[in-house]
């Protein structure tokens, strides 16, 4: 199981599961994998699962290969290798793959050792340097003079002190007023469109639904001012819901409440079966030694019929196997 994996940006640390053949990236809600970072396109591109490998097509948007590359029609990618597409870093990889640190060491410079340069032959010579005059020793009476001109009177440190204590109170004051007289924040206005009954909020729920082709398969009940989605999903398009209630919220805002009650979909038997016998004593032996005849029913599934090319349980769900 290989996912789609979101390295920098707004979104960094989202992944979208690869089931399926295709998947588009974009600003649009219509997208597998919704990107709302500036310079993202509504269509940008389009990552495709091929027998060779994975390729990304170039649809509204810029693309950029692991070296920096503007590519131009589509590009090959191995398990592993980053793209980036409006500037944000993607990359493909298998979902066992741990996530690596976002700053790794670089490892230093080499060090550049310069050899001495030999003096040429015709350069010419060094000027000779002349000795520096050698001071006369001071007298006892010159370093008495010294010591009296350095030392301050005790008035002039009283002085300096008293300077810098009314200075540090002159910018205290100063910062407290400042700080004061700030106006506080303005708090941050909610953009989002407000829904106050149940039949908008149907409505709306309804037509973000059909838009991402889940109508059928999501139901929406009415129970106590809230609503209910049901359904078994596949695993895809579970992750597809979801996504499509995290939209809703940062676009609406509702004192109703959303349960969402979906599960998904399995598709697989909870045993396996090792032979099947036709006719009119019917039946299948699983691996464990089990046979199962028509109408009996074995970890709440039912086998209800078996024909010359498929065998099929009832439960909570249809499940078909071909043999």
């Amino acid at each position: 199981m290989f996912e789609l994996r979101v390295l920098t940006g707004l979104h960094r640390g989202a992944a979208l599961p690869l089931s399926g053949t295709s998947w588009r990236i974009g600003s649009s809600d219509e997208a597998d994998m919704v990107l709302y970072d500036p310079g993202i396109r509504e269509q940008h591109c389009l990552l495709e699962k091929l027998t060779t490998g994975w390729q990304i097509a170039v649809l509204d948007g810029p693309v950029i290969n692991s070296e920096g590359h503007a590519v131009e029609q589509s590009l090959m990618l191995s398990p592993g290798t980053p793209f980036a597409v409006g500037g944000i870093w993607l990359c493909v990889v298998s979902a066992d793959t741990p996530w690596q640190d976002e700053a790794e060491e670089t490892p230093p410079d080499e060090q550049q050792h310069v050899g001495d340069a030999e003096t040429p032959a015709d350069a010419p010579p060094t000027e000779a340097v002349a000795p520096e005059e050698t001071s006369p020793t001071p007298t006892p009476e010159t370093l008495l003079v010294l010591q009296e001109k350095r030392r301050l009177p005790l008035w002039a440190k009283f002085s300096y002190l008293l300077l810098a204590v009314l200075l540090f109170m002159i910018i205290g004051s100063w910062m407290l007023q400042e700080t004061a007289a700030m106006p506080p924040a303005p708090p941050a206005q909610d953009t989002r469109l407000p829904i106050g009954t149940l039949p908008q909020l149907t409505s709306t729920l309804q037509t973000m639904l059909t838009d991402r082709e889940l109508e059928r398969l999501v139901t929406t009940s009415l129970d106590n001012n809230r609503i209910v989605l049901s359904g078994a999903l596949l695993p895809a398009q579970h992750t597809r819901l979801a996504r499509m209630l995290a939209q809703f919220h940062q676009r609406y805002v509702t004192a109703l409440q959303i349960e969402n009650l979906t599960t998904v979909k399995n598709d697989q038997l909870p045993f396996q079966i090792v032979q099947v016998t036709s006719g009119p004593k019917a039946n299948v032996v699983t691996s464990d030694g089990r046979r199962i005849f028509v109408g009996d029913e074995v970890d709440n599934l039912r086998l209800v019929s078996i024909n010359d090319s498929q065998i099929e349980f009832r439960g909570k769900q249809q499940i078909k196997v071909n043999w």
